[in-house]
């Protein structure tokens, strides 16, 4: 029988096809801009935001870890959301808390109903609520932990 190897042995042993000098661990590239090999030639990355050998790096070894098929690292929380939200589509619903951070809620009461998706708000520290909520036609469980202004706690072991 041939044993999985632990997540410490995968980090330790992930190969990094990312880094030309082919670092031991892996470097974090801080920078905003790369160079280009010319004027009318780009190479790889260009802007952080666009691509960055880090991130690169990082979606590549969250799905071996996680056991998944791909892992998805965005730049900043407003994109992660944004991203998420693609998700469902018109005539689905998604349950989500009734305190969340401003962004969220703003996402969530402005833009995504005018996909034609439902949006039901529910105190997320009362699972009963959340259960209730949940229908047929939800396709997004949206919990915050802790929420955001009052800092509520969510239970959410499986």
């Amino acid at each position: 029988m041939v044993k999985e190897p632990s997540i410490s042995t995968m980090v330790l042993n992930f190969e990094n096809k990312f880094d030309p000098y082919e670092a031991m661990s892996t470097p974090l590239y801080q920078t905003a801009t790369f160079k280009q090999p010319s004027a009318t030639e780009n190479g790889p990355y260009d802007y952080t935001r666009s691509g960055n050998p880090t991130r690169d790096a990082l979606e590549s070894l969250l799905p071996k870890l996680d056991k998944a098929d791909r892992a998805f690292c965005l730049t900043s929380g407003m994109a992660a959301l944004a991203a998420v939200s693609h998700l469902v589509g018109t005539g689905d619903e998604i349950v989500a808390g009734d305190d969340l951070y401003g962004g969220t809620d703003r996402l969530l009461s402005k833009t995504i109903p005018k996909k034609g998706i439902v949006v039901k708000r529910v105190n997320t520290s009362d699972l009963d609520e959340v259960a209730s909520a949940i229908g047929p036609r939800t396709k997004l469980v949206w919990l915050e932990t802790p929420t955001n202004p009052r800092q509520q706690i969510s239970d959410i072991r499986v």
